[in-house]
């Protein structure tokens, strides 16, 4: 069928890789909306960064509620067509759009209901940077329709072996995010610019013109549909494999507020540090977030077909790119820490926090990226209950250790607890799964 690719045949490493650059690139264009708004907004001082900071918590807890369909969808639409069921698959998709859009208008309510409790929960104090937050948090939660149909999309177009349309879709917001980024903030000529609201207001425009394209190429597909109905059973299946994995990102999200409440002790730069910290690590993340739909999608077609020895020797050749790549991240940000984090934040202050952050950081790359691989990795053969277990367990140990190390070490001692449960998961994870691989064997049916 014209837009998909057969996984289960031909080299492994040139298939992954086919696969994975454009998710990878993808992944990358979707990271650099966020660090274009940072470098502008940076100049606006640590109060506005402070501001998107605490208002992005509750953007992402969207985006960690969404993988309940994303997820799900894009794991069954990979086995059903690896096993050769492509109106089995087109219901999937089907399903997929329904429950995005409702989930989205769910969450955009309870937002606007409870917004002076979110953003008060910091105790940010200062009145203008809690305005700023509640006004970034408002626009920026109206595109949350988009941006998780965005998601939705392209984790289905990954799953059929098509992930370079996702990536032309995505450059082309990209693009636009960047030409109306100074503009907004800053203004031209007689117009002054509105400052965070501008930043916020560019990424919802570029948000709405990657739904719309995508929109439009499902028109040309005859497997991605849009259509405002569903089949009970299928949306069972799907919500059945994404649970896990949502509870473990909304678990991630909701100790992540807290640990920010930590962080805010030590002062709004803090709270501005860790955004722009996060912003930075965000490109190893979301880089290795991209081997991870390529692994996922490999993985979940070569299920569908019975191919161990292909999800066998795929692993191992993607365990090996993934630690030189881990290496490499790791070396960058220990050895060059404040060249990187000066590029968003350059007063004194920010600059040695930052300093701090990106170097402690730097030692647990290596563990996060294997982490994240090996995530993609259980979600392909449908096991997406297992990296949850461990994930909750040890991110949550970063409460209890982030206060007992900020004792004698302060803000280090912080970064220090995040770093180690990253370390720990990543270890853990490449483990159990090579014990499963071991282990296993694909059941007569696994549709």
């Amino acid at each position: 069928m014209k837009g998909t690719n057969d996984l289960t045949q031909g080299p492994i490493m040139p298939t992954l890789m086919k696969l994975a650059l454009p998710i990878v690139a993808t992944n990358f264009i979707s990271t650099t909306y966020g660090l274009v708004d940072m470098i502008w907004v940076g100049r606006l001082g640590s109060g506005a960064v402070a501001a998107i900071g605490t208002a992005s918590f509750f953007i992402n807890l969207a985006i960690a509620l969404s993988t309940l369909i994303t997820i799900g969808t894009g794991i069954k639409v990979s086995h059903c067509m690896g096993a050769g069921q492509e109106d089995k698959a087109k219901a999937y998709v089907k399903n997929g759009f329904v429950m995005s859009v409702l989930l989205s208008v769910l969450y955009m309510i309870f937002v606007f209901l409870t917004q002076d409790q979110l953003i008060g929960f910091f105790d940010l104090g200062s009145n203008e940077v809690e305005r700023m937050a509640k006004q970034f948090l408002l626009i920026s939660i109206l595109g949350t329709v988009f941006s998780i149909l965005n998601t939705l999309y392209a984790t289905i177009l990954n799953a059929m072996g098509n992930s370079r349309q996702p990536f032309r879709i995505y450059t082309i917001g990209l693009i636009l995010n960047i030409a109306l980024d100074p503009f907004l903030i800053f203004g031209f000529g007689s117009f002054e610019g509105w400052g965070v609201v501008g930043a916020a207001i560019a990424t919802l425009t570029a948000n709405i013109v990657v739904t719309l394209l995508f929109i439009l190429q499902a028109r040309h597909s005859k497997l991605v549909t849009i259509a405002l109905a569903w089949d009970t059973k299928l949306l069972k299946e799907v919500i059945r494999m994404g649970v896990p994995i949502t509870i473990q990102r909304v678990t991630f999200t909701i100790i992540s507020i807290i640990i920010a409440k930590l962080i805010v002790r030590f002062g709004a730069e803090a709270i501005a540090v860790q955004k722009v910290g996060i912003q930075i690590e965000s490109i190893s993340y979301m880089t290795i977030g991209g081997l991870q739909g390529a692994i996922a999608a490999f993985f979940g077609q070569n299920y569908g077909a019975r191919r161990m020895d292909r999800i066998h020797e795929g692993y191992a050749k993607a365990l090996s790119l993934t630690s030189v790549f881990g290496i490499v991240i790791s070396l960058i940000f220990v050895l060059f820490p404040e060249q990187l984090f000066s590029l968003f934040l350059s007063d004194a202050k920010s600059l040695a926090l930052g300093t701090d952050y990106m170097r402690i950081l730097g030692y647990s790359q290596l563990f996060m990226c294997l982490e994240l691989m090996t995530v993609g990795a259980f979600n392909g053969i449908g096991k997406t209950h297992i990296p949850p277990l461990f994930s909750i367990t040890f991110t949550a140990l970063r409460i209890p250790l982030a206060i007992i190390l900020s004792e004698p070490l302060g803000l280090n001692g912080i970064w220090m607890a995040i770093a180690l449960s990253s370390v720990f998961k990543g270890l853990v994870l490449v483990y159990w799964f090579r014990r499963s691989l071991r282990k296993m064997t694909v059941p007569q049916t696994v549709i």
